[in-house]
């Protein structure tokens, strides 16, 4: 049975993919077998690449987003940072100060280290460094040598959660913007604290530029991308290494936007995420031409597809690896209308809906057949609010850690959704692998026109293997 799960899991990876994987993975063994030496690789490497600027034209653009997102993450909690105190994920931690920071204690989430990796982001340094206080930029010198000294690359585990090439690239983005933003609010120069941050940001653009997760793909690669990109924009636009981002970021972009606008892994909270990615790649103006046409566009039909995807509380549907809290709400992220009807047909989203009535139905994919590691079996679900409050409520995300929580999150009883008592659509495994997968589509709801103001309908092959056809019509009354 588990040689046929990994069969049914891995045989959908193209060519490319199992090639990255290959290389990806077997660089990965080589630096966890010889921590010191690859330090040392990536530290010469940092040495060859110029210094950033976060004064440079682009980085007060660059820092919107940035800081919207981390505003909306780390609401007022940020300051408590500079004492050593932190929020993470719904979760306190208070370590009494900046250097008594346990970077690898237990953070209350099994194996999986998401709440780890969230604190290394470093994203509560950007509303930190926003104010224009001194403080914030003395604090976010000790964090970042606190990190250093607290993650020695020999550490255990610490290559794959704090630097990881997904972790670094947060630190870029956030770094870079957090000092943009402290030198727009007149913050004081200190140019001991700039140094130790910049020299940080320089040793993680070599990492992220050697470790692309090219293995991965989607928003993990998309994110090491717009990380490098912001860097090359704040030295100039000119750094040899990184030039291969001209043509590499249009390609990632075409991966995850979709032709309506919707994200390729089908989970409106990063659609949100990646609706930030690309307007930071808008604001670099390095994607001048086709490239930058090809992005703004993209902009826009994220826009349009994120309104369709949302509710009648300004929020997104939770579909899939989604939460409220992790991106800025949808409301402020776009001023597109959805209308009564409105559909995405190839990510597999429909929205009805009149003033603060509103119904979100999945009748799409689960997510790309190359990385489905968001999906969950909500086929043929709805969400929806009525009068502006949440009336059907999809079950949530307890964590990324496998085992039971993660397990029952998933599965098609915690989505509102048609099933078959005791069966399950979608084969899960672990925290994101995905075995044996239905599909799902849109049906045409014209015969059910003289039954509601607003109807769709669709249909999912999730069942097919115990030989039972699923099909759901939805229907609105608004008021």
């Amino acid at each position: 049975m588990a040689a046929g799960r990994l069969w049914r899991t891995v045989r959908h990876l193209s060519a490319e993919q199992w090639l990255w994987r290959i290389l990806c993975r077997g660089r990965r063994t080589l630096r966890g077998r010889f921590p010191e030496a690859a330090r040392r690789r990536i530290g010469a490497a940092a040495a060859r690449l110029p210094l950033s600027d976060p004064g440079a034209p682009a980085m007060r653009a660059i820092a919107a987003p940035v800081l919207a997102l981390q505003k909306t993450v780390h609401g007022e909690t940020f300051a408590a940072s500079a004492e050593g105190r932190f929020r993470l994920l719904g979760e306190e931690f208070d370590y009494g100060s900046i250097e008594a920071i346990e970077w690898r204690g237990e953070f209350r989430e099994g194996a999986n280290p998401l709440r780890r990796m969230v604190l290394s982001y470093l994203g509560y340094t950007v509303p930190l460094l926003a104010t224009g206080q001194r403080m914030g930029l003395d604090a976010t010198a000790r964090l970042v040598r606190s990190l250093e000294d607290g993650n020695p690359w020999s550490a255990p585990g610490a290559l794959g959660d704090v630097w990881n090439p997904y972790a670094a690239s947060h630190r870029i983005l956030n770094l870079l913007a957090g000092l943009a933003l402290y030198r727009s609010a007149g913050g004081r120069p200190d140019t001991g604290a700039e140094a130790t941050v910049l020299a940080h940001i320089r040793l993680c653009a070599a990492l992220v530029r050697a470790s692309l997760e090219r293995d991965i793909q989607f928003n993990h690669l998309l994110k090491n991308l717009v990380a490098l990109a912001a860097y090359d924009a704040a030295c100039g636009g000119s750094v040899p290494a990184l030039a291969f981002l001209r043509t590499a970021v249009p390609r990632a972009v075409r991966q995850c936007v979709l032709a309506d606008g919707g994200h390729a892994e089908r989970s409106p909270m990063y659609h949100a995420l990646g609706l930030l990615d690309l307007r930071v790649l808008e604001a670099t103006g390095l994607f001048a031409g086709g490239p930058g046409g090809e992005i703004a566009a993209a902009v826009q039909r994220m826009e349009t597809a994120l309104a369709a995807m949302s509710l009648g509380d300004g929020e997104i549907a939770l579909f899939n690896d989604s939460w409220i809290g992790e991106a800025p709400p949808a409301a402020t992220l776009t001023h597109a209308s959805a209308g009564d009807c409105a559909r995405l047909p190839v990510t597999g989203y429909v929205r009805l809906g009149a003033g603060s009535d509103a119904v979100v139905f999945d009748c799409g994919p689960c997510g790309p057949d190359g990385n489905p590691g968001h999906a969950h079996a909500d086929f043929l679900s709805v969400e929806a609010t009525v009068g502006g409050r949440r009336f059907l409520v999809d079950t949530g995300v307890p964590t990324y850690t496998a085992g039971p929580a993660r397990d029952s999150s998933r599965a098609a009883a915690a989505h509102n959704g048609p099933r078959i008592e005791g069966a399950e659509p979608i084969e899960f495994w672990k925290s994101f692998r995905v075995g044996r997968r239905g599909a799902a589509g849109e049906l045409d709801a014209a015969p059910f026109a003289d039954l509601a103001p607003l109807a769709a309908a669709g249909w999912q092959s999730g069942y097919a293997h115990l030989g039972t056809e699923v099909r759901r019509l939805v229907a609105l009354w608004p008021g």
